[in-house]
């Protein structure tokens, strides 16, 4: 039992809960709207009031499921989501969601519910160190005061620095250990908080003055734009697309990128198959080091790209506005620019336009890598084929949650010409296959209308819980596995054609008896499997014009996962010998 009551103020309420309805009321004001709670009792104080102060309040019952919810709807918005559970294992759940956010540069602020510090240390039930939990993952961790010590204003200091730690400049993940001491339910009349702060606290970056890029535009002819996975808004995106078409420099555009759709594609010259054409020595020799590269965005998904860029660097190396995680494991960098993208890619560049032979040479070859990946895909059952099926299915308005391995890789190839105001989404910062329901989760509930998750079945079977959370609140989830038979990506491995197949198997590939259909069906998600590919686009339809979840499930085999790749790259060699 806690050894000190509970102050109160003369008017009767709870200081503690004063202290929380400033913090959250601050929040509101600031620009939060949605809270993910995992139950708890020491919790208390927090859930009561973020309610009260009118944030929109989920409950998830497994934490890791609720910390990756709270990542896809903040990685969906921009906006930071509120993270709130009880002590000891509870907080701890969270952490691959916060290492995710934490590469992302995802905001996000975790509160984690605390016993005071007399308890801790001693024995008491439900207590572990929470103190610095996450180590370096996050941009600002506080164990704050007993909130029954200390006035409002503190509460509001906290909040606006929370929020600025999080959502400004460097964004990432924020952890506040909030330690109570009992009784932790409300007194009577409870009083909401008028707020002070509003997004006009913060203080605003100064806005670049003259780009570097344009200079460099101007200066060299071979320039390569490279853009990874990103939350870039439509703006940012736009500034990306007139420099590249300005200055014919193509853009690489990760599937990830936001930049695979209709109208960038007919705007600027995007290259979308770069894992093909970096992989083909008979291209990579036309093109000698480039003069310029530069990036914007997590590490492009392109392993080729990556092997090449590391093979003949650029000249000059440049990074637009990094997070956390420097795209540069190979250390070529030799330029930084910080600041918005806006800045960066506004001022008018060279005029040479997309003529010039350096950008014709990428134009030619990533239109004959697409017609060898469209010819494959059109006429042969593979994974590739249900993948490309399943995303050019995708309606408008839709959002799009890939999960890593090969799911990622095969949109590498395959996602092309999608609606404008498709979002697409994937875990690239730590690169995991866990969570990826319960992100989709997150994503639907923060942008409104359905996502489509494209999930392999081994990232399924770990969020398994993703699934349960997906049924209980009928998120407007359209789950479509991809049931490989195990971790098909270790096939194409070296190491797949040097040892026993069962051995092989047995120790990476891994295959799995799971009943995703029968255990999503006993979640209360509709389920159907997928026989033939023709039915995919009907299927899907009817799934997306209807509200709640499912889980729709197509089989391949590793093997034709396996040949499908090097068939396609077979075709795209065989472009080389008709010219």
């Amino acid at each position: 039992m806690d050894s000190k009551v509970q102050k109160t103020r003369d008017d009767g309420v709870n200081v503690m809960y004063a202290y929380c309805l400033r913090f959250f009321s601050e929040l509101k004001a600031l620009g939060v709207t949605n809270v993910i709670v995992s139950p708890g009792s020491r919790n208390t104080p927090l859930v009561l009031s973020a309610e009260q102060v009118g944030l929109e309040v989920v409950v998830q019952l497994d934490e890791r499921v609720a910390a990756f919810h709270a990542l896809g709807a903040a990685k969906a918005t921009g906006i930071p989501s509120v993270l709130i559970c009880s002590s000891g294992t509870a907080a701890a759940n969270y952490l691959p969601a916060v290492v995710e956010a934490n590469h992302a540069s995802t905001p996000m602020i975790i509160c984690t519910a605390d016993r005071p510090p007399e308890l801790r240390q001693w024995g008491e039930g439900q207590t572990i160190n929470q103190v610095g939990l996450y180590g370096n993952n996050v941009r600002w961790h506080y164990d704050l005061p007993v909130a029954s010590e200390i006035n409002e204003s503190h509460a509001r200091s906290t909040a606006l620095r929370a929020w600025s730690m999080s959502a400004s400049s460097l964004q990432g993940p924020v952890h506040l250990n909030w330690p109570f001491r009992k009784p932790l339910e409300p007194t009577q009349n409870l009083e909401t908080p008028e707020a002070t702060l509003s997004p006009e606290s913060l203080s605003h970056e100064e806005v670049l003055r003259g780009s570097s890029l344009a200079t460099l535009a101007k200066e060299y002819e071979r320039g390569l734009i490279t853009v990874g996975p990103n939350s870039l808004q439509s703006q940012e995106l736009e500034a990306l697309v007139a420099f590249s078409s300005d200055s014919g420099w193509p853009i690489l555009a990760d599937p990830c990128s936001q930049l695979r759709d209709k109208e960038s594609l007919s705007s600027a010259p995007i290259i979308t198959l770069g894992e093909l054409l970096f992989a083909e020595e008979q291209f990579t020799s036309l093109l000698a080091p480039a003069d310029v590269i530069v990036h914007v965005g997590l590490p492009a998904t392109s392993k080729a790209y990556r092997l090449w860029k590391q093979k003949t660097p650029p000249a000059r190396y440049v990074i637009v506005s990094p997070g956390i995680d420097w795209p540069d494991p190979s250390h070529e960098v030799t330029d930084v620019i910080h600041g918005p993208i806006m800045a960066a890619f506004s001022e008018a560049s060279s005029g040479r336009g997309v003529n010039t032979s350096w950008c014709q040479l990428w134009i030619k070859h990533n239109s004959a890598a697409a017609e060898a990946v469209q010819g494959y895909v059109s006429e042969n059952r593979c994974e590739l084929s249900l993948a490309s099926r399943i995303l050019s299915s995708i309606p408008s308005g839709t959002s799009l949650m890939l999960s890593n391995s090969m799911i990622v890789r095969d949109a590498e190839l395959v996602l092309q010409n999608m609606e404008s105001d498709i979002k697409v989404i994937s875990n690239r910062g730590a690169n995991g296959i866990d969570g990826v329901i319960s992100t989709g989760i997150g994503v639907s509930s923060s942008r409104g209308g359905p996502c489509l998750v494209l999930v392999g079945d081994v990232a399924a079977v770990h969020d398994i819980a993703g699934l349960v959370a997906a049924g209980r609140l009928q998120s407007n989830v359209v789950i479509v596995v991809i049931d490989n038979g195990g971790g098909a990506i270790f096939s194409f491995l070296p190491l797949a054609k040097e040892i026993d197949s069962d051995r092989f198997d047995a120790l990476f590939t891994t295959p799995h008896q799971t009943n995703l259909i029968g255990i999503a069906s006993s979640a209360g998600i509709e389920t159907e499997v997928i026989e033939s590919t023709s039915d995919i686009e009907k299927v899907l339809g009817r799934a997306f014009n209807s509200a709640g979840p499912s889980l729709f499930l197509c089989s391949t085999s590793v093997e034709e996962t396996v040949k499908a790749y090097e068939d396609i790259r077979s075709g795209f060699q065989a472009s080389f010998y008709e010219e």
